[in-house]
């Protein structure tokens, strides 16, 4: 009798003109898979290591986001995602919601955001990236130079018209009586036809010394069943100290081939340098040729080959795994969403 008065209770509310509750979505996805990779570092001698990995193709992740009519044409949203590990269940970062948690208000062309959100960087990188931000636990050269990927305590404003766009990021330090560790970034995106260019800059000084500037451009060209992307970026951290500022130049290319409606094939090529001074002491290329099998509107099946060429200092990046020149991987999954 009580649940049958409360069910009552809540449909005549529901039912009372003017009263609007917010639309709220469960959202995520698990990514499961087997890798194989030779010249992994075991002592002093290379060696292959097979790992169940999660991840590879589509980060696992889950999370809530939500929008509520304000009526004229204006929303408030919100947007919580966290990340967590398919073996344990566990989230290594430490953060509940470390990928996303923003609440804004938007219209029809512009929104503003509050929280942490992903720099425009990273997002004027999407745009051009060869593999569009997919297989970065193989390639996570993907997320070089664009301003730490995420930044916390941050303010995005984005007005958009026609077909294109700009954006705004203001992440604040929150210390007080200090100047440093406040970024400021823009970015803007525009498409003629086929054809979609895009460009961002950040900055941000981290001492009295210290300013680190972070570039991206790049294009993205569609011509039927092909896209083709390419572009640059670069970080340039300035001590003010000879002989020690450092920079991290990288081209990015790659094309994609939407074979059939369920087949996709991709490949990608970085090439990253690391200087010192203007003098180069390292340069890592990572080549990536992948293969999608749409299962179902949720599900993907992949495999991809992947090749990495370590030269001087430059740190390895593939998949968290230390490995020498010339060392290969060839992976497989499903990667599912809901």
């Amino acid at each position: 009798m009580k649940k049958n008065l409360l069910a009552a209770a809540v449909a005549g509310a529901l039912a009372i003109p003017g009263v609007a509750l917010a639309q709220v979505t469960v959202f995520g996805t698990f990514d499961g898979g087997i890798r194989q990779q030779s010249k992994a570092i075991l002592g002093a001698s290379d060696a292959s290591v097979m790992t169940a990995t999660d991840g590879l193709r589509t980060t696992n992740r889950w999370g809530l986001r939500g929008t509520e009519d304000l009526g004229g044409g204006m929303n408030a949203n919100f947007w919580l995602e966290g990340g967590y590990d398919g073996g344990t269940g566990l989230n290594g970062t430490g953060l509940s919601f470390a990928r996303k948690a923003v609440v804004g208000l938007s219209g029809s062309n512009w929104s503003v955001d509050i929280g942490r959100d992903y720099t425009v960087n990273f997002k004027t990188q999407g745009i051009y990236d060869p593999m569009s931000y997919t297989y970065t636990g193989i390639t996570p050269t993907a997320g070089t130079n664009v301003a730490g990927t995420r930044s916390s305590n941050m303010v995005t404003g984005a007005m958009r018209f026609g077909t294109g766009g700009f954006r705004v990021d203001y992440a604040m330090s929150e210390a007080v009586d200090d100047p440093f560790g406040t970024r400021i970034g823009f970015n803007g995106d525009f498409a003629f036809g086929p054809v979609t260019v895009t460009a961002a800059s950040s900055s941000i000084d981290t001492s009295a010394t210290t300013t680190v500037k972070t570039i991206n451009f790049g294009a993205r060209y569609v011509m039927g069943a092909f896209t083709f992307r390419a572009g640059m970026s670069d970080t340039d951290t300035d001590t003010g100290v000879a002989a020690t500022g450092t920079t991290t130049p990288m081209i990015v290319l790659g094309a994609q081939w939407a074979i059939s409606p369920t087949l996709n094939a991709r490949f990608g090529h970085y090439d990253t340098k690391f200087e010192t001074n203007g003098v180069e002491t390292g340069s890592r290329s990572v080549q990536i040729v992948a293969l999608d099998f749409v299962m179902s509107k949720r599900t993907t099946a992949y495999v991809a080959f992947d090749r990495t060429g370590i030269e001087g200092t430059a740190p390895t990046g593939v998949l968290g795994v230390a490995s020498r020149d010339g060392a290969t991987g060839i992976s497989a999954g499903i990667a599912h969403s809901f």
